[in-house]
């Protein structure tokens, strides 16, 4: 009986933190307004779940940032893959494997992370921050390191970006990655940081955990 009613609470908070991810996607509120451009805080929940119901929880959780993340891709017609060069039924693929895929990873990655952490943070303070950190930090690695093995690889890249500046992003793949992401990846990394771990104390507290 005991185990049924731990099932069902890990299931309802499961359950929340996937209906607080809907509700920032659908409000807008996953996205903060920088100078010229968005920093998304959608990891948070991601983070949070990994934590605090472990990395099973996670990886559900990254997969349903994915799937939104797929959603838009598919409001915007695959705009970036078309003008990549691909077509037919490979875009939807390799979307599907660019939005989805990272994020399964990310969050099951942080919740092993996060139990490693703990263990050496007795105090379970630092460890939580240390999540937090994580789950921007992965969800930048993976989904970039995907998009570069697609982008280099794409049919009209070569011819959009000319022969130069192709020729340089293929020498230092970290460039490519720079002028991609850039400040936003440090800007999301320190917002992570402080949201989820602060989030996830504060839930310590409360559950007395």
């Amino acid at each position: 009986m005991e185990k049924a009613k731990t099932n069902l609470t890990y299931l309802i908070e499961l359950a929340l933190l996937v209906g607080i991810l809907l509700m920032m996607n659908i409000t807008g509120l996953a996205m903060i307004p920088l100078p010229g451009q968005y920093a998304s805080i959608m990891t948070v929940p991601v983070a949070v779940g990994a934590m605090m119901l472990g990395p099973l929880a996670g990886g559900v959780l990254g997969g349903v940032m994915g799937c939104i993340s797929f959603y838009t891709a598919i409001k915007t017609g695959f705009s970036t893959l078309f003008l990549a060069g691909y077509t037919g039924g490979i875009v939807v693929v390799l979307s599907f494997i660019n939005t989805i895929i990272p994020r399964i990873l990310m969050g099951i990655c942080v919740g092993w992370i996060y139990r490693a952490a703990s263990r050496l943070d007795r105090g379970k303070t630092i460890s939580y921050y240390i999540g937090g950190i994580a789950a921007p930090l992965l969800n930048t690695l993976f989904y970039m390191t995907v998009l570069v093995l697609i982008f280099l690889n794409a049919p009209t890249l070569q011819a959009l970006l000319g022969e130069e500046l192709m020729a340089k992003f293929q020498d230092n793949i970290l460039l490519f990655v720079a002028a991609y992401v850039g400040v936003q990846a440090l800007i999301e990394a320190a917002l992570g940081c402080v949201i989820s771990g602060s989030v996830c104390k504060a839930l310590r507290v409360v559950l007395k955990q």
